[in-house]
């Protein structure tokens, strides 16, 4: 695959193709990719299986009739701060919604007390580290297994390139090509599911 094929020029982004309503397939890899995200975060906060798949159903049916409006603008967070203030709008909503049933006696408890909704930096952590497992399980039949095994211990389990070199009997330099190359090419699908600048930009 030469570096053209790999461009992200040459791919229009996730967050672009799914503001076509016409563009099916889109849609239905958005709700791949940000349905386990949104319901890992609602997880995350201490709902159960069935209200998180409730709170996640909704923060979806909201993004489908926002979507197409969307414009990304990295001044003011982008897309990742975006999807975040829906998802905890969201749960606010449910919050409140059981609140009032406990004060009724219609449920015995709600998930958390009203000043300890959850911080928009945990978003910010979720949204990333998912993203990045996303982007990784997305990308790795791209490359040969040792230069994948190989880039897992350097940049993944932060294990000294000479360490990993000796252990696999290549040279060190092979480590380091490997490593540049997979990154580059994991910046861009980053790029391409989210259009989220910050998430990639720390990187090397």
């Amino acid at each position: 695959m030469s570096e053209r094929d790999l461009s992200h020029t040459t791919r229009p982004s996730l967050l672009l193709r799914v503001r076509n309503a016409r563009d099916e397939q889109a849609w239905g890899m958005f709700v791949e990719i940000y349905g386990p995200l949104i319901y890992g975060y609602c997880r995350s906060q201490r709902l159960s299986e069935t209200d998180a798949a409730d709170v996640s159903q909704e923060v979806l049916l909201r993004l489908a009739k926002a979507i197409h409006g969307f414009e990304y603008q990295a001044d003011k967070g982008g897309f990742r701060k975006w999807l975040g203030t829906i998802t905890h709008n969201e749960l606010a909503r449910f919050y409140t919604k059981r609140r009032s049933l406990a004060e009724r006696h219609v449920v015995s408890q709600v998930p958390w007390e009203a000043d300890s909704l959850p911080a928009q930096s945990d978003w910010s952590e979720h949204f990333q580290s998912t993203l990045l497992q996303v982007a990784l399980a997305r990308i790795e039949t791209e490359f040969d297994g040792i230069a994948w095994a190989t880039f897992k211990r350097v940049w993944i389990e932060d294990v000294p390139a000479k360490e990993v070199a000796d252990q696999f009997a290549i040279a060190i330099e092979k480590i380091y090509v490997s490593k540049s190359r997979i990154l580059k090419r994991l910046r861009q699908e980053i790029l391409v599911l989210s259009e989220d600048l910050p998430v990639v930009d720390s990187w090397s």
